[in-house]
């Protein structure tokens, strides 16, 4: 017996597929041509944004160099599963009609707060 999936679950399952393709492309394209997306912020200013770092710190973590993905990021490095599944269950929700709860935009209102913070103590230090 076998249930359907509902809508809001093959958006799910369509978008964490597709942030995994363009992830793993960008990964090898970047390890083919040494070419990456540089940070504006950085490149006009000199001051590293809070997602400074990210596409380093994954690179790491594809090596299983854990301690240099942690040094790329440390914010990120921990809250980054945290952030795809928020991303998938935002999809699942709106996917089925249904309204996001409050808590839901409390939780993005905290972590938003506290990614630039971090952004603002990375960069005094």
């Amino acid at each position: 017996m076998t249930k359907k999936i509902s809508r809001g679950g093959r958006l799910a399952i369509i978008t964490g597929t597709s942030f995994v393709a363009a992830g793993t492309a960008y990964y090898f394209f970047m390890k083919i041509t040494g070419w990456g997306i540089p940070c504006l912020l950085r490149l006009m200013s000199g001051l590293q944004c809070p997602t400074c770092g990210i596409t380093h710190m994954f690179q790491h973590l594809f090596k299983l160099e854990f301690v240099q993905a942690y040094n790329s990021n440390p914010f990120l490095f921990f809250t980054w599963p945290m952030i795809g599944a928020e991303i998938l269950y935002v999809v699942y929700i709106g996917g089925n009609n249904r309204e996001l709860p409050k808590w839901n935009y409390v939780l993005l209102f905290y972590y938003i707060i506290l990614l630039l913070i971090f952004g603002i103590i990375r960069n005094i230090y």
